[in-house]
């Protein structure tokens, strides 16, 4: 595990290295010039946002503000170097539990806030490639389509299957001998039900549209057009759908679209920033026992010490 995070962790600064180096830039220069204007823009939008989606997420949750702030904090900063719902998700899953004391609901609901950043994000991308559209945008295009189609037939399923016996689940469930794990599913499936209205899936939204919007003022700064910068910004995301660590790559090949490579490294750095100051909250979680309770759960149907204890 802790080879896979080191290489999880160098990919990153890595690829920004090689892009430089590709493009014949001084990387150390391109970093020691980045207007600080643009340094605290970025910083401040990218916390705004989150302060946003903190309101959100307590609302799926049902934790406290802070709490949800500090989970959506760290979850961004353990997604760069793990990908997936084993970094983010899971990491925001660990800090609920150690109030709510329930990984299984934790769990469940992180997943429920996962779905409204992606589908919600996709769309937007959807929307408005077609401003400046590429051949290299058949990548993020294809990708967002993929998880928007993927992420509501599987949230959708869970809603419309939760409190029935699915004959099909469960034959899968007793032939791969998971019955107590059965049970922890269904419970799953209950709580993401329950966080699910019309109301909430309206207001959910909203609150993510706002907070895609106020990271992209950042982009305002470089390119004075808030649609573009909306494009912008919505471009990285899909990006960040890859699942590699940070989008190393795809990242920087969905800025060259629109910016010098020049620019490219010192956006690349600025974000890099960003989701890593998440990690002032490290100490939250313990990502090795989380992940050996999700093993004992998805084998024996058992809950072991919630992390934290």
């Amino acid at each position: 595990m802790e080879k896979k995070l080191l290489i999880g962790t160098l990919i990153p600064p890595i690829v920004i290295v090689l892009y430089s180096l590709y493009f014949h830039l001084n990387f150390v220069s391109v970093m020691r010039n980045i207007d600080p204007k643009l340094l605290i823009l970025f910083i401040s939008t990218y916390l705004a946002q989150i302060a946003v989606l903190a309101l959100r997420d307590s609302r799926i949750a049902q934790v406290s503000y802070f709490t949800a702030f500090k989970a959506r904090l760290l979850g961004n900063s353990v997604g760069l170097v793990i990908p997936g719902w084993a970094g983010q998700d899971l990491a925001r899953a660990s800090v609920y539990s150690r109030y709510n004391r329930d990984i299984v609901k934790s769990f469940a609901l992180s997943l429920n806030e996962a779905m409204y950043d992606v589908v919600i994000g996709s769309l937007l991308f959807l929307a408005l490639v077609g401003i400046k559209a590429s051949p290299i945008d058949l990548i993020y295009i294809l990708t967002a389509l993929g998880n928007v189609v993927g992420w509501t037939l599987g949230t959708g399923y869970v809603i419309f299957t939760s409190r029935r016996v699915i004959r099909a689940e469960e034959k899968l469930v007793n032939f791969l001998k998971l019955k107590n794990y059965y049970f922890l599913l269904q419970k799953g499936k209950e709580k993401v039900r329950e966080a699910t209205t019309w109301e909430s899936i309206f207001i959910n939204s909203a609150l993510t549209v706002l907070g895609y919007l106020i990271q992209s003022v950042a982009f305002y700064y470089v390119v004075p057009s808030f649609a573009f910068d909306v494009l912008i910004n919505m471009t990285y995301f899909a990006a960040s759908l890859i699942p590699v660590p940070a989008s190393s790559g795809f990242a920087e090949l969905g800025l060259s679209i629109y910016f010098h490579p020049n620019l490219v490294v010192a956006i690349r750095i600025l974000e890099l920033i960003n989701y890593s100051l998440g990690f002032i909250f490290i100490r939250e979680i313990s990502l090795n026992h989380l992940k050996s309770q999700f093993n004992e759960i998805r084998s024996y149907g058992k809950l072991s010490e919630r992390p934290g204890t």
